[in-house]
């Protein structure tokens, strides 16, 4: 530690304890008048930012008519506004470009006192190992923390924690996963052949147990969707230093780290839903909100209503989950400084953003600005939960909407396509149905972009659909992994694990936990059915990896009827064909060798199982495909002896 962080730190605990000592000191109504500050956010910042001055939020008692000074010349604060009750204070802190990492705190006095706003410069992490978006060349492993694995026994019950609400037998307790248990399983994960973990929210959440008449009573905040601390690390899954680890040590073998944030709303129990910052803070309060209809179609509508539309904007998710005000330029820029500080301190590479399309569609422009402006590389995925093509190409970024908005949002979840094979898999749809859903490509400024989701956590498990078939999550599984765009998987579907209606859907991975019968993140500990599935999701990763025309080739229709599916993906460089028959019987599928530049004298090769070859014979391929099975084929321009 240098002289002056150590001369900083002293000055930090002494100006404390002088505040402190002279609250002591006073008669209670003297000491209930002076100024006391309790939380700050951010916490810290950075010299060099694109976002100077950053505007810290204090939580506090008493801080009407503050002022506030800084106790080094690198910090000026300015703009400072207190909420009426005296409870918060807003301050805008400029910071010299060249301050150097360390404590900075700033003075706050009022008439009554005197005390400390803790605040300091972070040194900057190395943007050439984070920061570094994700592409279609990555595939994305979705985990829920609290269910992979536990890797750390001693947070399973935090302080204040009921014993109620970290109990394995009940499925919407606390189970006991945590960031431990995802660095444990690390190299399972790079084995597999994903390149991207994406881990649902790591906030702190509230750690007592819901109560209510509902059937989901009594529950937990173990999903992490009810944010109570906007900066804090959940306590059941570790610590910032743990979260840390995990992205650095990720990074060293090649995984990238989406963070899941949640702008659209907090959970109930947060400090802000008894006591606001502002009055418009929120749509509303605890005892008068409105509820969200949840009219995804009047956000597309150049024709609906501003009194139609605000409900959806306006409405809360839940009667637990207010739902913040991102009009008001104090929560918009609250929010936009807070993605960027997770991003700053861990080193992720992308965000996954909950519910976004509940949110105004300025706000998500000006987020995404203001990523992209600090971290180039960065990558968001918005979550716009909805079956119809026109309505999640409104959302993706790259091209103004109606209203003049260009979102700039990079990726939106492929929800249309996740259902029509979902539909076509087990039996619901033709197989032609999967060629007419990639026909609405057409509506995005380039569907490579989408990500093409294959199951997550909202979702009934694949296996566990009605009709779904192990063979056909099998077929589920191939197509999603060599259409374009960019796949993402949930933890388990490589095994098949089951699952039905939230928290079905939301088993612990066998072998994760103390006391499993058996551990399914080794080939020993997992059943013919399970291996099965494993070795043929490994496969397919793996062809993926080796075969840059299935992560960014053009997609190209071959043949198309009830029953299967061809199309080729195309770069400069390789001519890949897939496939797809989902008959119960042998399938024979032919087409125009000029639609992938074939000529006679040409060969497909397969590139999965036993090594056959299929030649152009008179201008045309003829392909005899296995039941129930994708295949997958390399052009060559081999002679037919």
């Amino acid at each position: 530690m240098t002289l002056t962080k150590t001369l900083m730190a002293v000055l930090c605990a002494l100006l404390f304890l002088s505040s402190a000592l002279h609250a002591r000191g006073q008669t209670g109504s003297q000491a209930d008048t002076n100024p006391a500050v309790l939380k700050v956010e951010p916490p810290s910042w950075w010299a060099n930012h694109t976002i100077n001055p950053v505007r810290l939020l204090v939580r506090g008692r008493n801080l009407g008519g503050a002022r506030v000074n800084a106790t080094r010349p690198e910090t000026q604060p300015t703009a400072v506004v207190v909420n009426s009750a005296g409870t918060y204070l807003f301050v805008s802190v400029r910071v010299s470009p060249s301050a150097m990492p360390g404590e900075y705190p700033l003075t706050l006095e009022t008439k009554s006192g005197k005390t400390l706003i803790p605040f300091r410069l972070d040194a900057t992490l190395d943007p050439t190992i984070n920061f570094q978006g994700i592409t279609s060349d990555d595939v994305i492993y979705l985990i829920m923390p609290d269910r992979f694995s536990n890797g750390d026994a001693s947070n399973d019950a935090p302080a204040g924690s009921p014993l109620e609400a970290n109990e394995r037998r009940n499925p919407r307790s606390y189970h006991g996963g945590d960031l431990r248990g995802i660095i444990n399983h690390l190299p399972y994960l790079k084995e597999l052949g994903v390149t991207a973990l994406w881990l649902t929210p790591w906030y702190d959440n509230w750690n007592g147990v819901h109560t209510c008449d509902k059937p989901w009573c009594p529950s937990t905040s173990y999903h992490g969707y009810g944010a109570t601390d906007y900066y804090g690390v959940e306590d059941h899954f570790g610590d910032m230093q743990t979260l840390r680890e995990l992205v650095q040590k990720a990074h060293a073998l090649g995984l990238k780290v989406i963070q899941d944030q949640v702008a659209n709303h907090i959970g109930v129990h947060h400090e802000w839903a008894m006591d606001s910052p502002l009055e418009d803070w929120f749509h509303g309060t605890l005892k008068s909100h409105p509820q969200n209809p949840f009219r995804g179609d009047t956000l597309l509508s150049t024709h609906a209503s501003e009194i139609e539309r605000r409900p959806t904007l306006d409405g809360w998710f839940a009667d637990d989950l207010p739902d913040m005000n991102q009009e008001e330029p104090e929560v918009s820029r609250y929010e936009i400084q807070n993605a960027l500080w997770w991003v700053g301190m861990t080193g992720v590479d992308g965000i996954r953003e909950d519910t976004i399309q509940y949110m105004p569609r300025p706000f998500i422009h000006d987020l995404l600005s203001a990523l992209h402006r600090q971290y180039p590389k960065m990558w968001m995925v918005g979550e716009v939960f909805d079956r119809d093509p026109v309505h999640t190409s409104f959302f993706i970024g790259g091209r103004e909407g109606w209203d003049g908005v260009d979102t700039r949002l990079d990726s939106v979840f492929d929800f249309p396509l996740w259902q029509t094979s979902l539909d076509v898999f087990r039996g619901l749809k033709p197989v032609r149905a999967l060629r007419d859903s990639l026909k609405y490509d057409a509506l995005y400024p380039d569907p490579n972009k989408l990500t093409t989701m294959l199951s997550n956590h909202d979702v009934r498990r694949t296996v566990s659909l009605e009709k779904m078939t192990l063979e056909g999550a099998m077929l589920h599984t191939a197509f999603l992994l060599s259409v374009r765009g960019t796949p993402q998987l949930y933890y388990g579907d490589e095994i098949a694990l089951e699952g039905m209606d939230d928290p079905d859907n939301r088993r612990d991975f066998p072998g994760g936990f103390p006391g499993d019968a058996r551990d399914a993140f080794q080939k020993s500990g997992r059943d013919a059915r399970e291996q099965r599935m494993y070795e043929w999701t490994r496969d397919w990763l793996r062809l993926r990896r080796e075969h840059g025309a299935l992560r960014g080739g053009r997609l190209i229709d071959l043949a198309y009827d009830d029953d299967a599916y061809v199309y080729a993906r195309r770069s400069e460089t390789e001519i890949l064909v897939i496939a797809v028959n989902r008959a119960a019987t042998q399938k024979r599928i032919s087409f125009d060798a000029r639609m992938i530049d074939g000529s006679d004298g040409m060969r497909l090769f397969t590139l999965l199982g036993e090594r056959e070859s299929v030649p152009v014979l008179k201008g045309k391929v003829t392909l005899v495909l296995p039941p129930k099975t994708v295949v997958a084929y390399e052009l060559t321009g081999s002679i037919v002896k």
